[in-house]
């Protein structure tokens, strides 16, 4: 009895470090009031960005000219996605839509917003009509897949307030339908909070479902025994709880909800008359497994976009031929959960300018 107790125990201590990892959660830790929800959450995209002016517009202190000046000259670019397009982890100057704007001498409007999925960027593409940019840019971070399939971003990342979102879903023919953010009443509110199953029908990551993400509690010792498998991908192997969803056949359905949602994109950008650029952006991860592998996790939506003939910019060889032989980690910073430094951001915005060079989308501007 000593043995098992102290066997559980350190199974509890273990817990912890497997909640750090997104491996599994003990309970959601939503504290936030309803009240507070209702005022901070958008019905339509899920959550705003603390970054946005009157306008909608993110605020670039370095753009040419600033997007904060009363009549801004049109953008001759924007951009979507999420914290990595946002530029999260460095001072505005120093973020890739800033440098790229100063590269083309023209405004780089970003409307990228911290944890978004493609689903939300590609909504919130959608619904701002206004944008008159020549080019139009949609990031895709690997790991977004994750997002692509879920409802409640509280289930795969640890947050005190809700982030709850709409999702797409594929219909027998295959084609994007949307499942809208629920209007949650303040009893359903509350149910979320207690019990997800309840009130969340598409949610992917629901524990006990097929994702085999686990709830972890007690007896703390078979918690840690089912969760085995996910501890091999992720901290055996160093890979990312999102590798297993770019696996063929599996039940989420992720990279063809992805590749629906990144098609539907360029295809709404060129009924605009805009030109679509799909940008691929890998993590640290990502870098360190294709070094040692030769391959690159999220080719099945690389291989999608080649064979549809639509335009993207794969950062991930990109950033491996910059290394050379130093760590991936150069190009990120783990004070900002491996968000990209001032090295990586000025490499992605140079990677785009000589994008657009090369495929004659923009002018080189004068003196550059």
């Amino acid at each position: 009895m000593v043995v098992a107790a102290f066997a559980e125990f350190m199974a509890y201590v273990t817990s912890s470090y497997l909640v750090r990892y997104n491996i599994g959660f003990t309970s959601l830790n939503i504290t936030e009031s309803y009240a507070d929800y209702q005022a901070r959450h958008d019905p339509r995209l899920g959550w705003k960005s603390n970054q946005v002016d009157d306008r909608g517009d993110y605020l670039e202190p370095a753009g040419l000219p600033s997007s904060s000046a009363r009549e801004p000259t049109p953008p001759c670019v924007s951009a979507y996605g999420d914290s990595f397009i946002e530029g999260f982890g460095v001072k505005p100057p120093q973020s890739w839509s800033s440098l790229l704007s100063q590269l083309l001498h023209c405004r780089v409007a970003n409307f990228g917003v911290s944890g978004y999925g493609t689903d939300q960027a590609l909504l919130r593409f959608l619904e701002n009509r206004q944008d008159q940019a020549q080019v139009v840019i949609l990031g895709f971070l690997s790991e977004n897949i994750i997002r692509n399939v879920n409802q409640l971003r509280n289930l795969i990342s640890d947050a005190a307030t809700c982030h709850a979102k709409p999702r797409f879903l594929l219909n027998e023919e295959g084609q994007l339908t949307l499942a809208p953010l629920p209007p949650f009443t303040e009893q359903e509110y509350e149910t979320l909070r207690q019990q997800p199953e309840l009130v969340l029908k598409h949610e992917f990551f629901l524990p006990g479902g097929p994702s085999g993400y686990r709830e972890v509690g007690f007896p703390y010792t078979w918690g840690i025994f089912k969760a085995l498998p996910f501890v091999w991908e992720n901290v055996v192997l160093r890979r990312g709880m999102y590798y297993d969803l770019y696996r063929p056949g599996h039940p989420s359905r992720a990279v063809a909800v992805t590749q629906a949602i990144l098609a539907e994109f360029s295809r709404e950008a060129r009924r605009r008359g805009q030109k679509p650029l799909i940008l691929l952006i890998p993590t640290h991860v990502d870098l360190a497994c294709a070094r040692r592998r030769g391959t690159w996790i999220y080719r099945p939506i690389t291989d999608f976009l080649a064979a549809e003939g639509l335009n993207y910019l794969d950062l991930g060889p990109v950033f491996l031929r910059s290394l050379g032989d130093a760590p991936p980690e150069s190009l990120y910073a783990a004070a900002t959960n491996y968000h990209l430094n001032d090295q990586g951001h000025a490499l992605l915005a140079r990677s785009v300018y000589d994008w657009l060079l090369q495929h004659q989308v923009l002018k080189r501007a004068e003196g550059t």
